[in-house]
């Protein structure tokens, strides 16, 4: 005797097309998603190396050393750097900012500005 729903077992062709048409559109929009994490992770570590470059040429403004091309560059890309200098009315001091942007990104470029306050008696910019 057979049963009146044995024809019935499993799952038809347009059902098996639906649940991959919606796993893949899922797996589209998972992938997005990492693209865009990958994307934001690779700036702010373009960022922090950025500020290391400005944190040392600043460093190097402080001490009175000039900047040495071999200094600008970090992690595989030559750093474009950026001093400019003012003397502060009324006090002895010198706002210093150091402006620093991948080198291939143009000269008018900032990734970061880092200002520093300091005592020099003739900064040039």
């Amino acid at each position: 005797m057979t049963r009146p729903d044995a024809g019935q077992n499993g799952f038809t062709l347009i059902e098996t097309l639906v649940a991959l048409a919606v796993l893949a559109v899922g797996a589209v929009t998972l992938l997005g998603g990492v693209e865009r994490h990958a994307a934001a992770t690779r700036g702010l570590s373009d960022r922090i190396v950025a500020r290391w470059v400005a944190e040392n040429a600043l460093a190097a403004t402080a001490l009175g050393v000039p900047l040495r091309a071999e200094w600008t560059r970090a992690w595989g890309v030559d750093w474009a750097v950026r001093q400019t200098a003012r003397p502060l009315p009324g006090s002895s001091l010198h706002a210093v900012t150091v402006n620093v942007a991948d080198a291939a990104d143009g000269p008018d470029a900032s990734l970061v500005a880092l200002t520093g306050y300091l005592a020099l008696g003739g900064v040039s910019p």
